[in-house]
């Protein structure tokens, strides 16, 4: 028999290291890697596989007088497991659980706050930022969509089904604004961290948004997050911008955020600098940029939670500026020579109030004003004074609408929209240039000194009635009244019907159809006073749209829509110089065409779409009987995106997005001919001579774009970066072609190529 024999101090060990095992305390706290959030529900279990906690709110769990030495494991929904080694001395343990590299469903940019489906494009708000060539901007990438054509390869103004860009209504938080794009594309002057969906209309969008001939964008802005306080910093190629949010006072309640942003393009570059990299070589007198241009935008968005419902408070800004010197591009053209500057900015502030009094009944109210102001100057007259405008308005709008649910399969809706605007006009100018005038020359032009203030009243209510006849049917009827009043004696009195349709024709097939009247007012230049004709009669479109969406299988779905638009009494320059007979009601339109739409869902951080746009659009002069190609008519567009994670598990919170773009070309309208102004002087200038309007077209256009993504998480904060790799195969896209300062090259145009191969790049920090 062996006996084993223990000192005093080894059997004390024994027993404190006995005791430790079966009588310690331990507090587990989990949280979300990446942002330090509190995981609840996170399932913690010991060593011994049968004592286990749930975490409460505070994402704790506390054992006592439990065994704790060895490896305890995390568990929770949405996250990946964990182990982790606690000894016996420890009695707190911080554990950061990763979430999941599976992609959720995410929100839909066309939410269901508006119900009516037809021409309503949708998609997550994460596969539009992750679109290459958006530079995580989602409101970049909606020039990939059916039915939507970017004015030019570097804008973002766009055209929707035959529509130009001042044809179409964006509103942010149900207010209007300003513009939405910085200097037409560079980003939109919303922050895209703050949107939480958007609804796009191509065409047949509800009474609740009023008139325009094209379509409705509407931006919608989240709410702010109110756990804790957040912060987020972003450096991209051009801009940089910081958003703090969070709790106002405890967690849980009233929220805010505050974001800002701004370019640095002009911190990185004088205009010495800036000319030496961007200027033509073939010109001996080149243009001269001045001031570099720049541009900020902020949001602030208050979000006060009430009892069944919320007002939110908000104020976004955005302001852009440039100036350049013109030399040589104005040989042709003299009167443009000299300064030119443009300074434009906007501020939105108001509040949205959405009430629910009943389960039946609810209401929502819109009170905003806003403020647009352009300043513009540029060439200067024979004595040189320089010519220039200064537009200002300020605009206050209110639109309450009420909601009722008469019963299961009855809703009907009452609104009304009323605005007041004064506008002081300061210019002296000619009328400005518009997508009708090829061979528009200031030069030529007759200026007009106006000095005035132009007033606005729109009184418009409207009211709709959706119907569910059965689980297959369902109709929506809404009419408009739109009472119009002008200083100087424009004026309009419009009743706009519009009516859709939705029939389940089987658990996988959607029909749908929709038809409308819509109006629009003239813009300011043309009805004011001394300028332009204030007997204009508003412009008119008709939409008819049928549609078709057939959901393939869980994973994969396809929409179809035809649509056909004509239009009447559109305004066209008559250039008598006498206002005002130089503007009238003379032009017309039409826009038909198929918009094809086959996406797969993203699941799995997997996701894809295909988009074909087959269309037509043209614009007739009345007057001289002319009907030519409308500027943004693309016969065929062509537009395929795919995304999905790197494979490999040491890859698995990297992407990669691919996008193909290819249309038939751009029409324009080819220079001929030249003469000069005066035959009897040799040193007088050249006056171009064109083509048929919009008869060519540039040749077909190709473009592929990259984008590469990575996501590392810290315990309490996160770093994504991005590569936005644009024209990847480098081809030269022809968008223009250059005549020359004088027209010199008419037998033999230069090619104006579009954007070459560059790497846009972004890096997010949250914390």
């Amino acid at each position: 028999m062996t006996v084993m024999r223990l000192g005093s101090s080894g059997l004390l060990a024994l027993i404190v290291s006995l005791g430790t095992a079966v009588a310690a305390d331990l507090t587990v706290t989990v949280k979300e890697k990446g942002t330090g959030v509190y995981v609840e529900g996170a399932t913690v279990v010991l060593a011994d596989g049968e004592t286990y906690q749930q975490t409460d709110a505070t994402g704790r769990v506390q054992f006592v007088d439990t065994a704790i030495e060895g490896e305890i494991k995390i568990l929770a929904a949405g996250y990946e497991s964990l182990q982790q080694s606690v000894t016996a001395s420890q009695t707190t343990v911080i554990v950061y659980l990763p979430p999941l590299t599976v992609e959720s469903e995410g929100l839909e940019v066309t939410a269901n706050r508006i119900e009516e489906n037809t021409s309503r494009v949708s998609l997550t708000e994460q596969e539009l930022s992750n679109t290459p060539g958006s530079q995580g901007d989602p409101l970049k990438a909606i020039t990939a969509l059916p039915g939507i054509i970017a004015a030019s390869e570097s804008s973002s103004s766009v055209y929707m089904r035959g529509s130009n860009d001042n044809e179409n209504i964006v509103w942010v938080n149900r207010a209007p604004v300003g513009y939405l794009y910085h200097f037409g594309g560079f980003h939109s002057t919303v922050n895209a961290a703050l949107i939480e969906d958007i609804n796009i209309f191509l065409a047949g969008f509800p009474v609740e948004y009023g008139n325009a001939l094209g379509g409705a964008i509407d931006v919608k802005l989240r709410n702010p997050k109110n756990d804790r306080m957040h912060y987020r910093f972003d450096i991209s190629t051009i801009t940089s911008s910081l958003l703090a949010e969070g709790p106002v006072a405890d967690a849980g309640g009233d929220s805010f955020y505050v974001a800002a942003r701004r370019s640095y393009i002009d911190w990185l570059f004088s205009p010495d600098e800036f000319n030496d990299a961007f200027e033509d070589d073939e010109d001996e007198n080149p243009d001269q940029v001045t001031l570099v241009p720049r541009f900020y935008d902020t949001q602030m968005l208050y979000h006060q939670q009430l009892d069944k419902g919320y007002i939110d408070y908000y104020m976004f800004t955005a302001g852009d500026e440039l100036a350049a010197d013109i030399r040589d591009s104005a040989l042709s053209d003299p009167q443009l020579a000299g300064r030119l500057s443009e300074k434009q900015a906007y501020l939105t502030t108001g509040l949205n109030w959405q009430q629910v009094w009943s389960p039946g009944f609810s209401h929502t109210m819109t009170l905003a004003y806003y403020h647009n102001e352009t300043e513009v100057s540029l060439g200067s007259d024979d004595s040189g004074e320089p010519f220039y405008a200064d537009v200002q308005s300020d605009t206050l709008l209110w639109q309450p609408e009420l909601s009722w649910q008469l019963d299961e399969h009855n809703r009907l809706n009452l609104g009304i929209a009323a605005s007041y605007s004064e506008a002081p006009i300061n210019l002296y100018l000619s009328r400005l240039p518009d997508e009708n005038d090829p061979d528009f020359d200031f030069t030529s032009q007759t200026k007009y000194r106006v000095n005035t203030e132009l007033r606005a009243r729109e009184y418009s209510p409207y009211v709709k009635y959706r119907r569910q006849w059965s689980d297959r049917l369902t109709t929506s009827l809404g009419v408009l009244y739109s009472d119009i009043e002008v200083s100087g004696g424009f004026s309009a009195q419009e009743l706009s019907p519009r009516a859709s349709l939705e029939y389940q024709l089987n658990p996988a097939t959607l029909i749908t159809a929709a038809w409308g009247r819509y109006v629009q007012v003239p813009q300011p230049t043309e009805i004011i006073e001394q300028y332009g004709n204030p007997g204009l009669l508003v412009t008119r479109a008709e939409h008819r749209v049928l549609g078709m969406e057939y959901r393939i299988n869980p994973l994969y779905s396809v929409k179809a829509e035809i649509y056909h638009k004509p239009m009447t009494d559109l305004v066209v320059a008559i250039d008598t110089n006498l206002p005002p007979d130089n503007f009238s009601n003379d032009g017309s339109g039409e826009a038909y065409g198929l918009d094809i739409f086959l996406k797969r869902e993203p699941v799995n951080r997997t996701m894809g779409w295909l988009a074909i746009s087959w269309s037509k659009a043209e614009r007739t002069n009345e007057i001289t009987g002319l009907t030519r190609d409308f500027s943004g008519d693309q016969p065929l567009t062509l537009t395929a995106v795919w995304g999905q994670p790197f494979r490999g598990e040491g890859w698995k919170r990297w992407d990669w997005s691919i996008k193909a773009l290819v249309h038939s070309g751009t029409p324009y309208t080819e220079v001929i001919g030249r003469h000069q102004e005066d035959p009897l002087d040799p040193t007088s200038r050249w006056i171009p001579e064109y083509g048929p309007h919009n008869a060519e077209r540039t040749p077909v256009y190709f473009k592929l774009d990259l984008r590469i993504a990575r996501e590392t998480l810290f315990n309490e904060s996160k770093m994504k970066w991005y590569l936005d790799l644009q024209n990847i195969t480098f081809r030269e896209n022809v968008v223009s072609y250059d005549y020359g300062n004088e027209y010199e090259k008419i037998d033999n145009p230069t090619e104006a190529t579009g954007m070459s191969f560059f790497p846009f790049f972004g890096v997010e920090i949250e914390f």
